[in-house]
């Protein structure tokens, strides 16, 4: 009896060792081959690069971005377990360091204000590896930023004064930003499908941040505007 209870446990046993052979197997095909995609891709676009006689013209002044300071992420005086978490899970906060004026693709003329933190939150965190707030995103995600938190932005008229924007008696909701931010997107990179994407990322990841602002209701400090 003993005898053959041991031999019918023996196969599944073996069975499930091959279970796991194939997951890690498995695994480590996939990783070899998502190496080897981006080396390829970081090949040709070395090579294209140096064969490229003119580079691309950008659609914003490199004088007309935004000038941001980065604020540090504090390990040093933490435990090493508390380290490693602030490392995997820490998000960069960055804060304009003098006013940003921008014109959106409406022509609307918007001014943000010099000391507005923002950390892309809006994008949620597993989709950075593609769509980084601070990379090709860095513009529609900083006017998305502040759109979320306070439900507006601010307009730059042509005679200086600064008013609220979309005007009095508008309240835009998350879709007008997530719309805004797709079409400034657009307007900036010319990647479409990235920008499908990252849109489709705030459009249902962003349910959460937009909740957490509307519960705080803060209210947006009316930037300063000196006249020349």
């Amino acid at each position: 009896l003993e005898s053959t209870a041991d031999d019918s446990t023996t196969p599944r046993l073996a069975d499930k060792e091959a279970d796991i052979m194939s997951f890690f197997a498995a695994v480590g095909i996939f990783i070899t081959a998502s190496i080897a995609v981006f080396a390829l891709l970081f090949a040709t676009y070395q090579v294209t690069k140096r064969l490229r006689k003119k580079a691309p013209t950008p659609t914003i002044d490199p004088k007309g971005m935004p000038y941001l300071r980065p604020i540090p992420i504090p390990t040093a005086n933490s435990p090493f377990g508390m380290r490693t978490l602030v490392w995997f899970f820490e998000i960069r906060r960055w804060v304009l360091t003098e006013n940003w004026r921008y014109r959106l693709k409406d022509g609307t003329e918007i001014i943000l204000p010099a000391d507005f933190e923002f950390d892309g939150a809006s994008i949620p965190r597993i989709f950075w590896g593609i769509l980084s707030p601070v990379g090709l995103l860095l513009i529609p995600g900083l006017i998305h930023d502040y759109g979320y938190k306070y439900n507006q932005l601010w307009e730059l008229t042509d005679e200086g004064q600064v008013r609220p924007y979309p005007g009095a008696g508008h309240e835009p909701g998350k879709v007008f930003w997530d719309k805004l931010f797709r079409g400034e997107a657009k307007d900036v990179n010319g990647f479409w499908l990235i920008n499908a994407v990252a849109w489709l990322a705030v459009a249902v990841g962003g349910n959460g941040t937009w909740r957490r602002h509307r519960e705080v209701d803060a209210k947006p400090d009316k930037p300063r505007v000196v006249q020349s």
